[in-house]
């Protein structure tokens, strides 16, 4: 008898623990896009209309190169670690590059026609 509850409390904690496996989809509803060096990273805006399209070049010295289509309908490109201030862009033309200073969570701000959207991605090493 005392083995029959042991055995059942075995399983039960093992039923358990793969219901709460399987229930971590349901809670991690947008992951966020990871890019390391010498990696390409395509981001689209969702609250900016007609969406832009951005992609964020990492080199393997850590060096952001953000190329944003159509250019001409942004006002602003911002690159700035999550809840940091942001770091110098030199924009040429349709481009802007810029240097990493560190891994993590990082956002690219776009601003277009008033409206701000943030495109959060993570930086690995």
């Amino acid at each position: 008898m005392a083995t029959r509850i042991v055995a059942l409390v075995f399983l039960g904690l093992f039923l358990a623990f793969v219901a709460v496996m399987a229930s971590v989809t349901l809670f991690v509803r947008d992951p966020l896009p990871i890019i390391g060096p010498n990696q390409r990273l395509g981001l689209e805006t969702t609250q900016i209309t007609p969406p832009l399209r951005a992609e964020i070049a990492v080199s393997g010295d850590y060096e952001a190169t953000i190329t944003v289509t159509p250019i001409e309908q942004v006002d602003r490109v911002r690159l700035r670690f999550t809840g940091a201030d942001d770091i110098p862009l030199l924009a040429d033309g349709n481009t802007a590059e810029g240097q990493f200073t560190r891994t993590g969570r990082w956002e690219l701000v776009l601003t277009a026609g008033g409206t701000e959207e943030v495109l959060a991605f993570v930086l690995r090493d």
